[in-house]
């Protein structure tokens, strides 16, 4: 989805290395650059946010047992 450059906002931010490190790999990861791994990353935050907010639990499922991934209150 192309995106006009005056609906951009343009952030300098300082991560701690082991944040940043994990930021370049889910970029590699992803083929992407690392802007637009913090993208997601952020889509999917705010999607898990409003999850939460309804009420809805996120489920991780491996070996065919379920757990619920539960945020620290805020």
């Amino acid at each position: 989805m192309a995106t006009d450059t005056s609906d951009k906002v343009r952030l300098t931010a300082d991560l701690p290395f082991a944040e940043a490190t994990i930021l370049k790999e889910l970029a590699a990861r992803q083929g992407v650059t690392m802007t637009e791994a913090l993208r997601r990353a952020i889509a999917t935050e705010g999607l898990l946010r409003d999850r939460r907010d309804d009420g809805s639990k996120v489920l991780l499922e491996k070996d065919g047992q379920y757990r619920e991934l539960v945020f620290a209150s805020r």
